[in-house]
């Protein structure tokens, strides 16, 4: 998994110049991408089939969990080696850590939520690869004292593949909040902030 700490092993930046630089680029870019993938291999597909019998059935399953607050049916639907970046750029890399950080989320976080699905969409990249999107909302969650929270709405977006036996099973996915009339995020004094650079129309 990617940390900070993980930028001090990328090669310096140069400091002599454009054509210093540029000179350079090539040579730091492959470096750096080296250093970035750590050259593990992935993990093998499951043996065996999986009960999902399309992609959207996933997504399908994925609420049912969510709203049962079960982190093991949850992780169920992911490979061993999966990715999964939350919505605040968690970024967990594997089925473990998925279920672990459902489980506690589910405890301290969601504990009665629900998840209501408002739009689902698939996208087939040949027979054994798809791309699934799923706009949300999210009813029940608590802040941190334990008082009900406002509902929330998001996209998650999955990548999923049709294992060998039968089934899909999802290999990465991404969840995004929705941030109403904003149009990229901010950062000011360390705090992201949702912001709109569309001007508002003069009277």
């Amino acid at each position: 998994m990617w940390s900070e700490a993980d930028d001090a092993n990328l090669p310096p930046t140069p400091t002599a110049g454009k054509k210093a630089r540029k000179k350079a680029s090539g040579k730091r870019t492959g470096k750096q991408v080296a250093t970035l993938l750590g050259g593990g291999a992935k993990l093998p597909l499951p043996a065996g089939p999986s009960a999902i019998a399309s992609p959207l059935d996933l997504i399908v399953a994925f609420v049912r969990a969510w709203d049962a607050g079960d982190a093991d049916a949850l992780a169920a639907l992911f490979v061993d080696d999966a990715d999964f970046i939350n919505v605040v750029g968690l970024w967990w890399t594997s089925r473990l850590s998925i279920r672990r950080a459902h489980a506690w989320g589910f405890e301290k976080i969601f504990p009665n939520s629900t998840l209501t699905l408002e739009k689902l969409s698939q996208r087939l990249l040949g027979d054994d690869v798809a791309v699934v999107h799923a706009r949300w909302r999210i009813d029940g969650q608590v802040d941190p004292h334990g008082d009900p929270a406002e509902s929330r709405r998001g996209v998650f977006s999955a990548v999923v593949t049709r294992l060998p036996e039968g089934g899909w099973l999802c290999v990465s996915a991404h969840n995004t909040d929705i941030a109403p009339a904003a149009d990229t995020n901010l950062s000011v004094g360390g705090v992201i902030t949702p912001t709109s650079y569309l001007q508002a129309p003069s009277d």
